[in-house]
């Protein structure tokens, strides 16, 4: 018959110094980013991923992202390119039309109630089209 405790235990009971592959104290694992900024994708650098990154901050480089090149984000990239075509005909927009269109547009805009208000209305239920506002 089986004896009650055959098995030999495969960890230590207590924490052991010469094993550090078994120890749970250690520092946390420096965490991945998704995207690395341009300028150390192309020097193949870690990139700290904040805006700027620290290695462009230290090399007074300019540090900018590419959405479009972050494969794991793709509805994300499909949304900025969206506010994009929006805010784009905002701006053709505001340089063609007449003060009386700009102002009613501005008008518009500032009777909402808050700000995501305004961008629902701008992005969703008023785009801009030829010289027209659409509601």
């Amino acid at each position: 018959m089986w004896k009650k405790n055959a098995l030999p235990k495969l960890l230590p009971s207590k924490k052991v110094s010469n094993l550090p592959y078994l120890e749970t104290d250690s520092p946390a694992k420096s965490r991945r980013v998704s995207l690395a900024c341009t300028e150390c994708q192309q020097r193949k650098l870690k990139c700290s991923g904040t805006t700027p990154c620290t290695k462009c901050t230290i090399e007074g480089r300019q540090c900018f992202y590419n959405p479009a090149g972050d494969r794991r984000r793709k509805a994300h990239t499909a949304e900025l390119l969206h506010f994009r075509a929006a805010l784009y005909r905002m701006v053709v927009k505001l340089r063609s039309g007449t003060l009386e269109e700009i102002s009613r547009f501005i008008q518009e805009i500032q009777n909402l109630r808050t700000d995501q208000d305004a961008v629902n209305h701008l992005v969703g239920g008023c785009l801009l089209s030829d010289d027209r506002i659409i509601h």
